[in-house]
């Protein structure tokens, strides 16, 4: 177990540092860049997470061109259980071309790797390729000091100017027995292109190898899906983003019950001296516990100001 873990650590270390070997950038980084940001997420089971990080990029251009360094502190608390608190540091790195784009972040807690990296190519269609890897955020994934890898990959398939499919394939191996495969599906119609409306369906699908092997939401198989509909508009340069689904899922130990989505975000241009912001809220009913709970709420704040 500690060996398939290890080399999952490699793994990410070896995708993070494929754009330091590649062919380097055109970009000038001679800028620099310091940021804030914070993440806090709640379930109904009482459990808390709470991120807060200071950034310092010694070479930025903007926000797809950087490298940088990241320090993290970490915060988890659940009801009946003590808090856990621990100090974290990054590398941080992007980088993009015409049709490709890749970032990461790879660090430590002090006692395993951790960080995720992605790879964007656009050629014929929109391709993604990521791994993470990251700390179980439950009782007992603290408690214990488990880690999970996800490997996915990702596609866009536009049908024609209104129509568009998009799928995900992954897997995640947890630091037990258990492996799970991930399958996403969304089929997107543009309802009103000028305005940014679409209509999707969501659909979610999961298999565990090991169902429920510790305290995180694992039975057998799940499902889920969700009509959504979702407004994405441009004022004054800035990104709003709402949406909004209810749908139905399943899983192995229960029968057909109500799916709720909301998810909504504000991204800034460069404000006053560069400054950029970006916020972001999630709400899901999707249990995370193996106490079937079933409230999710999650928000992201970063700032950054280049110079």
């Amino acid at each position: 177990m500690k060996k398939r873990h290890r080399l999952a650590g490699i793994a990410l270390c070896t995708l993070c540092a494929l754009p330091a070997l590649g062919a380097p950038a055109q970009t000038d980084l001679a800028g620099r860049a310091a940021g804030f940001d914070l993440f806090v997420s709640s379930d109904a089971d009482h459990s808390n997470v709470v991120k807060a990080g200071l950034t310092l990029d010694y070479a930025y251009a903007d926000l797809e061109h950087y490298q940088g360094v990241r320090l993290e502190s970490f915060r988890f608390s659940a009801r009946g259980a003590p808090s856990t608190t621990q100090t974290r540091g990054y590398f941080n790195f992007a980088d993009s071309g015409a049709r490709w784009k890749w970032n990461g972040t790879i660090g430590t807690d002090g006692h395993n790797v951790l960080g995720s990296g992605s790879i964007y190519v656009d050629e014929d269609f929109r391709q993604e390729y990521s791994l993470s890897r990251d700390l179980l955020e439950t009782p007992k994934g603290i408690a214990r000091g488990i880690y999970s890898t996800f490997v996915a990959a990702s596609y866009d398939m536009p049908l024609d100017d209104a129509n568009t499919i998009t799928g995900l394939v992954g897997v995640q191996d947890f630091a037990g027995a258990n492996k799970r495969i991930h399958l996403r599906a969304r089929y997107i119609y543009a309802l009103q292109p000028e305005w940014g409306l679409s209509a999707q369906l969501r659909t979610r699908s999961s298999w565990n190898s090991v169902p429920r092997e510790l305290d995180y939401f694992s039975p057998r198989w799940y499902f889920e899906a969700i009509p959504t509909l979702q407004l994405r508009r441009f004022y004054q340069r800035w990104q709003y983003s709402v949406a909004l689904g209810w749908g139905l899922r399943k899983d192995s130990g229960t029968g057909w019950q109500g799916a709720a989505l909301a998810n909504m975000s504000v991204i800034s241009p460069a404000i006053g001296r560069d400054w950029h912001l970006k916020a972001e809220f999630v709400y899901s009913n999707m249990p995370v516990s193996a106490g079937y709970t079933y409230n999710y709420e999650q928000g992201t704040l970063s700032l950054i100001k280049s110079f």
